[in-house]
């Protein structure tokens, strides 16, 4: 294996589960300087099985190990005073359950967060500040995309074949590649999340100024289709990625009462919302 080239291994994280995510983080940071048999021991007392035949069931040792290890390939914790991006890659990730672990001091700062979303968002940052396996990732991705165009979510084996192709990787493990790409598109829905309330603190302060803080949901909406190509579900899906970090207010709205103000109301995961108010801390975002 070439000494040059870039490495993915198989690893493995709940990330579909961002509650399992912070329960492991938490594990973590309580266990900070001790062995991660400690950790695993204290989590297993906390974690449980999704699915299949042992639904409720204890997660077992072997998962929750696994799980850290693919923590420490994100270099969230050292393991006896090395990170994973100062090691030898091998092909799978693994940790030693003797390897005295010590978390970087960002990654205690986020379990102060009660929402899940705000947590999971504080997450990512994380990563691609202190990860150096997800920066590369996210640019050699990033080259992909602009290259071929790539769909949403593009199967792993189609990401395999390209990074080892065209972006200088040796290897490329599964499902580590999956769970990058999920970072990836995180990062993607946060940019893209924020620079939809810039565009409305930008092109909306008078008229919030004007109303109590109220903005028009349809007016904004119908604006952005009159500058850019966005689409409906886009706009939906960047609105409650807002208003889920605590960012925005969705204010509901009657029928009549929207009727006799002439605008039209936004069907947002069912609910009939008129306005959005951008919470105070976020103009300056």
């Amino acid at each position: 294996m070439s000494t040059t080239s870039k490495v993915i291994p198989k690893f493995y994280l709940p990330k579909e589960h961002p509650e399992d995510m912070k329960l492991l983080v938490e594990g973590l940071v309580t266990n900070n300087g001790q062995p991660l048999k400690s950790a695993v021991s204290w989590l297993q007392e906390k974690l449980t099985v999704h699915e299949g035949r042992t639904t409720g069931k204890t997660m077992s040792a072997t998962t929750i190990k696994n799980y850290l290890a693919g923590f420490y390939v994100l270099d969230l914790f050292k393991a006896d005073n090395i990170l994973y991006s100062e090691s030898q890659p091998l092909e799978r990730a693994s940790v030693p359950s003797k390897a005295r672990i010590e978390v970087i001091g960002s990654l205690k700062l986020i379990l102060n967060f009660q929402s899940i979303e705000t947590f999971n968002e504080s997450l990512t940052r994380i990563c691609l500040q202190y990860s150096k396996i997800v920066r590369d990732y996210n640019s050699d991705r990033r080259v992909l995309q602009a290259k071929f165009e790539l769909e949403d979510k593009p199967k792993p084996t189609k990401l395999q074949y390209l990074l080892i192709k065209h972006c200088d990787y040796s290897y490329v493990g599964h499902p580590g590649v999956g769970y990058l790409d999920m970072f990836y598109q995180d990062k993607v829905q946060i940019d893209n999340s924020l620079k939809l309330l810039q565009f409305i603190a930008e092109n909306y302060r008078d008229v919030a100024q004007r109303n109590l803080g109220l903005i028009p949901l349809d007016k904004i909406f119908n604006h952005l289709k009159e500058v850019t190509d966005y689409r409906e579900e886009d706009f939906k899906k960047y609105l409650t990625q807002l208003q889920l970090t605590n960012r925005i207010e969705l204010r509901t709205t009657k029928s009549q009462l929207a009727q006799n103000m002439g605008i039209d109301l936004v069907d947002i995961r069912g609910i009939q919302y008129g306005f959005v108010k951008i919470v105070e801390p976020a103009i300056a975002i």
